[in-house]
């Protein structure tokens, strides 16, 4: 139990920049064995006039690499995404982008982690909200399984089925066990 936090602040960002970032790598590398499971029709197949699984591997890519762009830069947008269709149409391009991400993750220095990064706001983009990159990975992964999870619905609707929990939050898992 940590008494003073500049004492244990060290050891918690250690700690927790390796359990986050762990987490997000194994959720990334989750969706490319999603990816690999269907074929081209069902990677672009649209249902009920919404988007397609490739549509929403894109807009998860967008996401990863606003993060990865702005801790560059010390400032997200993740507004200002790339939106590069051929994520959504090419599911081993995608895959190929989904690999680079992987890499670049797995190769943020220390000192990526322990800073502040701006924020534009999604609402009022004059706006910019003060952050950290270690929060603002917490965010990313969260929105990755969210996305997940849209995935998995989508594919059950065509047939598809998934690793069990796809796309599900791991407090909701850690609910689940403890309600079992």
């Amino acid at each position: 139990m940590c008494l003073k936090a500049e004492i244990c602040e060290g050891k918690v960002i250690r700690q927790g920049r390796d359990v986050v970032r762990s987490a997000l790598v194994n959720e990334i590398k989750r969706g490319v064995e999603a990816i690999h499971l269907v074929d081209d029709f069902t990677f672009r197949k649209q249902a009920n006039g919404t988007t397609s699984i490739g549509d929403q591997f894109r807009h998860n890519l967008d996401f990863l690499n606003g993060f990865l762009n702005g801790i560059r830069v010390g400032r997200i947008d993740y507004g200002k995404r790339k939106r590069d269709g051929r994520v959504a149409k090419d599911r081993h391009y995608a895959i190929r982008q989904f690999e680079t991400v992987i890499s670049h993750f797995e190769n943020l220095r220390r000192a990526d982690f322990e800073a502040t990064i701006s924020v534009a706001s999604e609402i009022d983009e004059t706006v910019w909200v003060a952050s950290s990159v270690m929060r603002e990975m917490e965010f990313v992964h969260s929105h990755t399984i969210h996305h997940h999870a849209l995935i998995a619905e989508k594919l059950a609707g065509f047939g598809v089925s998934l690793e069990e929990h796809f796309g599900v939050s791991p407090s909701t898992l850690a609910y689940w066990r403890q309600a079992a």
